[in-house]
């Protein structure tokens, strides 16, 4: 009996760790168009900027996977501003991140499971273009990488 609880515990701790580190954390800051930095050339505004929020949207219509994550999916940029930021008002922080530089804001509504194959697929290798390092995507098919 103590196994089975403890085996039932240790397989949804593995679930769990799986969805949030691979699945939710890859998709906040991997896209097929983020660039790489340097030591040299980064810096901690452009790793703020180079994050992506992402709603759950469609895997959560009742909104419980949002409410238990307290919103990290949908204001992650907002997070790395300032990690200090309590979850309750990450969305205010969010909103104003909007308004206030809606130009380099990333937000993309893609559905998780097709934002997740686009950078699986486009997302293994890097290559230096210019100043950065691009991803090495121009060998996959351009409607692979599209959604």
């Amino acid at each position: 009996m103590v196994s089975d609880v403890i085996s039932f515990y240790l397989l949804l701790q593995l679930q769990t760790y799986q969805l949030i580190s691979f699945s939710i954390c890859r998709l906040q800051h991997t896209d097929v168009d983020i660039p790489h930095f340097t030591d040299d050339d980064h810096n901690f505004v452009k790793g703020a900027f180079h994050t992506v929020d992402r709603p759950y949207d469609k895997l959560d219509p009742w909104g419980a996977i949002d409410f238990l994550h307290h919103k990290i999916g949908s204001t992650h940029v907002a997070h790395h501003f300032d990690s200090t930021i309590p979850h309750y008002k990450a969305q205010a922080a969010t909103d104003a991140i909007k308004e206030n530089f809606p130009d380099i804001y990333l937000y993309d509504p893609t559905p998780i499971p097709e934002a997740l194959w686009r950078v699986c697929k486009g997302c293994a290798a890097v290559e230096k273009r210019g100043d950065y390092y691009i991803w090495d995507n121009k060998d996959v098919k351009a409607d692979a990488l599209e959604v």
